[in-house]
């Protein structure tokens, strides 16, 4: 894939992931009307246990899908990845309908034990019904990702969430449930249609991209059982222990305010609030990176492969650049408008007051979702599962030794801690085995300044009762800001990323590609 091709794919792939994750922001503003934060902390909770699910159904297989087949590629072996990806649905398959089964018999326990809620046991019982068609497609996410075709997985994720959308919709038009738990069982039975849809799409798809990337006489594969092992597993295995761990977390939250002396309808209002609205809202711009943090997998894995070690670096750097960027930006506009995007979405001031609190811990966020993915390419899977392993635990003590006695203020100061432990490890990682160099001036500084100056300016040229409608508010403040930021970076550097001021831009950049060049010799291509 070109620069060009990898731009274009990436750009049309966050346009697609935007309007996914404005659909979804619309979804849950939709859903807390109808069924209140107290329902929201349930719904959180319900699929607190089903992600749990889902992790050891999915997790780590469609990285290794997009390893072996780009590993087929590059050797010019590609008669071998029709039989490489069969074998890896044939795994799935059988791994995700163990899964399936164990949920099914096992919803009521799983909802009077953890949830402390008998009627919550369909929800879990029709959630499993998707997970074989949630793992198939994870699958073909791989193949797709390996075969430079992520438009096809963009694609069947927007029909999914368009048709959960409208059948939630229609649920509750046409049966008006009047508990929050039916409420919850209309809106997990149109996940569960979206899910089958996001499997029939993903398979048209999938069958017309083997005719074309793949020749008709085809031989079998060796090797899958350990590829996956060698890749597959240590992800599986992280993902599970986090999951598992994350899920005690957000059961412990509830139960832990109810010991801080809080009502089981306050505690479970207040996790609703920060889980179920404050935080989608914060991670809500990160779908502008996630798009191109997927595709960034199969790229440093190539460049990897063919032993680039100065194109790994240079991509290395400029993706942490971007993401610091990006997240810098973000963080300033939560920091100065929070208030507005909780009134826009959720006509909430509590929801808004979490965003004020929680902006600082924006850019190490995002910064996760873009190191995350170069480390799986770099084959660095199993560090990446230490430290989110040791993340999760050390979390899920302190949600059990803090929040008894200090409330849902100590949960903020854990995600405080949690952020900053699992950037620095991973960062640190990341920077060690690609030789790279992060400049705080360039990357953190820079950004930070004329991310406060230009959203300062936004806030000022639109007082706060220019407009009546608070979403309008925040698209138009939002759009001004960044526009700002833009300028002002493009002027200071010369680029839309931060590099160094104009002035020095070209002694750095000597004095850097002589950095490099030390470290990376010279690699024939």
């Amino acid at each position: 894939m070109t620069k060009k091709q990898f731009f274009l794919q990436g750009t049309i792939l966050t346009v697609i992931s935007l309007f996914l994750r404005i659909l979804n922001m619309g979804y849950r503003s939709y859903l807390s009307s109808e069924i209140g934060a107290q329902g929201m902390g349930l719904y959180q909770l319900i699929f607190s246990i089903f992600m749990l699910t889902v992790t050891l159904s999915t997790s780590g297989i469609s990285l290794a899908v997009t390893r072996m087949v780009t590993g087929a590629i590059v050797s010019n072996q590609r008669q071998k990845v029709r039989s490489t990806v069969a074998r890896c649905f044939a795994f799935c398959l059988l791994f995700s309908l163990s899964i399936a089964c164990l949920l099914l018999f096992y919803a009521d326990f799983a909802a009077q034990r953890f949830l402390g809620n008998l009627q919550a046991a369909p929800c879990l019982r029709i959630l499993g019904v998707g997970l074989p068609f949630m793992s198939l497609c994870t699958c073909m996410k791989g193949f797709f990702l390996a075969v430079d075709e992520s438009l096809s997985t963009a694609v069947s994720d927007a029909l999914e969430q368009i048709l959960t959308v409208l059948a939630t919709a229609f649920f509750f038009w046409r049966f008006a449930p009047q508990s929050m738990e039916r409420a919850c069982l209309a809106a997990m039975t149109a996940s569960t249609l979206g899910e089958v849809t996001s499997f029939l799409v993903s398979w048209t798809a999938y069958r017309r991209s083997l005719r074309r990337n793949t020749p008709r006489a085809t031989e079998k594969s060796s090797g899958v059982l350990k590829g996956l092992c060698h890749i597959a597993l240590p992800c599986t295995l992280s993902s599970a222990a986090r999951s598992l761990l994350n899920t005690g977390e957000n059961l412990l939250i509830p139960r832990e305010l109810r010991r801080y002396g809080l009502e089981y309808s306050a505690s479970m209002a207040q996790y609703g609030l920060l889980q179920g609205m404050a935080m989608p809202i914060l991670y809500f711009p990160s779908s502008l990176l996630a798009s191109f943090a997927s595709l960034l997998i199969p790229k440093i894995s190539r460049e990897r492969e063919l032993g680039h070690r100065k194109e790994v670096a240079h991509i290395t750097e400029r993706a942490i650049s971007a993401a610091l960027t990006f997240g810098i930006f973000f963080a300033a506009l939560f920091a100065f408008c929070g208030d507005r995007w909780g009134q826009a979405f959720y006509k909430s001031q509590d929801a808004g007051l979490y965003l004020h609190v929680l902006a600082p811990i924006v850019p190490l966020l995002y910064l996760d979702v873009v190191v995350d993915s170069l480390l799986k390419g770099m084959d660095e899977q199993f560090n990446s599962m230490k430290y989110n392993f040791s993340d999760s635990l050390i979390r899920v003590t302190l949600v059990l030794c803090l929040l008894r006695s200090f409330g849902m203020e100590s949960y903020v100061g854990i995600l405080f801690f949690s952020s900053i432990f699992n950037a620095a490890l991973s960062l640190h990682r990341l920077l060690k085995v690609t030789q790279v160099s992060l400049s705080i001036r360039s990357s953190v500084l820079l950004p930070l300044l004329c991310a406060l100056g230009s959203v300062t300016i936004g806030k000022r040229l639109l007082t706060p009762n220019m407009l009546l409608n608070p979403l309008y508010e925040i698209l138009l403040q939002g759009g001004l800001s960044g526009c700002l930021f833009l300028l002002i970076l493009y002027l200071l550097t010369g680029s839309f990323l931060p590099d160094r001021p104009a002035l020095f831009k070209e002694r750095g950049t000597v004095s850097r590609q002589k950095q490099i060049d030390k470290r990376c010799p010279t690699e024939k291509r």
